[in-house]
């Protein structure tokens, strides 16, 4: 699932990546790009899901999908 902020110039979205691994997207219009890990193979695509819908509404989106995330215990890394 993915979500924009309400003006258009926020993305965040769940992917999978190779060995069915997931990863949090952030894409700002300024073009900055920020890709989040999902640590915990357990954790559940609605409370991920749920985390990035909380996260978009907040005034700084990047922070607020962290704070949400980190809410539910869902420990991420920061992508290389």
């Amino acid at each position: 699932m993915s979500f924009h902020s309400r003006n258009g110039s926020e993305f965040v979205g769940l992917r999978s990546i190779v060995g069915g691994r997931r990863q949090v997207v952030y894409d700002a219009r300024t073009g900055k790009r920020v890709l989040l890990n999902i640590r915990d193979a357990g954790a559940a695509d609605f409370d991920i899901n749920a985390a990035l819908k909380e996260g978009i509404n907040a005034r700084n989106v990047l922070g607020g999908v962290l704070a949400a995330l980190k809410a539910r215990n869902i420990d991420v890394d920061f992508a290389s």
